[in-house]
């Protein structure tokens, strides 16, 4: 089938294509001063997407790449589907074959990979929601019953149960788990970016900074490297970090210039 021209043509109209990149020129400056306050900070969740890994060895690079692929995955809650499915493609096409080769291809959260089904999948799903929301956790559900009765039950069991949430250990390889902090920074780092969203971010924030308490199982194993920046990042200073880091790259991609600082 193929399409009329009329309707091909407004399709190309309202930029429906990603941004094109504003070159290294742009963005080697702000990746440069991110990596040096990661690393002074040892927060290892976001000096890993800025670290030159070629010359590395290909476990090192497989799990850094793993990683990047389960956040980006997770991100389907925050900025939608058609977002995440470019982006895990960019990423995709310029992995190394032999990165792509030891990467995990079989399917981390289906159910016939849950031991105990729908029932684990909504528990772990409610655990994570209360440990972002609490103590409002019912409040929320109300009302988001209130605008859909099927919206709550959704949100838990399919976006923080299958999707938010680690799939569990014994279903689950290595390079399938992110852990709660990082959870919580990919949020916010996705809501800051997209703008519009200001009280989602700020409840994210929220999760963020509770992050420490949280023991859901979702602790980054061994494969990766322990993340030693995790109770920085969960973090007042580290949240501000987080979204300044954002707003640099938004600024960079669009050439804009800064946005305008929160005055403390």
């Amino acid at each position: 089938m193929s399409l009329p021209g009329a309707l091909k043509h407004i399709l190309t109209l309202r930029t429906p294509n990603a941004l094109a990149s504003p070159g290294l020129s742009k963005l080697a400056p702000v990746l440069r001063t991110t990596w040096c306050e990661a690393a002074a900070q040892s927060a290892y969740g976001y000096a890993i997407l800025l670290q030159r890994s070629d010359l590395r060895p290909v476990d090192d690079r497989t799990a850094k790449a793993a990683l990047m692929r389960e956040t980006g995955l997770k991100c389907a809650v925050f900025v939608g589907v058609p977002k995440v499915i470019n982006s895990l493609a960019g990423l995709t096409t310029r992995l190394d074959e032999d990165v792509k080769a030891k990467l995990n291809q079989e399917p981390l959260r289906t159910l016939h990979n849950e031991r105990a089904g729908i029932e684990q999948v909504t528990t772990r799903g409610k655990k994570l929601f209360a440990s972002v929301y609490d103590p409002h956790t019912e409040k929320l559900l109300a009302k988001l019953g209130s605008y859909h009765p099927d919206f709550p039950g959704f949100i838990v069991a399919n976006e923080y149960g299958a999707l938010l949430s680690d799939p569990p250990p014994e279903s689950c390889a290595l390079d399938g788990r992110v852990g709660r902090t990082l959870t919580s920074v990919a949020g916010v780092a996705c809501l800051r970016a997209s703008g519009g969203v200001g009280p989602q971010l700020i409840s994210h924030v929220y999760g963020l900074l509770k992050a420490r308490e949280y023991d859901g199982g979702g602790h980054t194993p061994p494969a990766v490297g322990p993340l030693e920046g995790d109770d920085w990042l969960a973090s007042a200073e580290g949240a501000t970090w987080i979204i300044e880091v954002v707003d640099r790259l938004v600024d960079a991609l669009h050439g804009s210039g800064e946005l305008s600082r929160t005055k403390l």
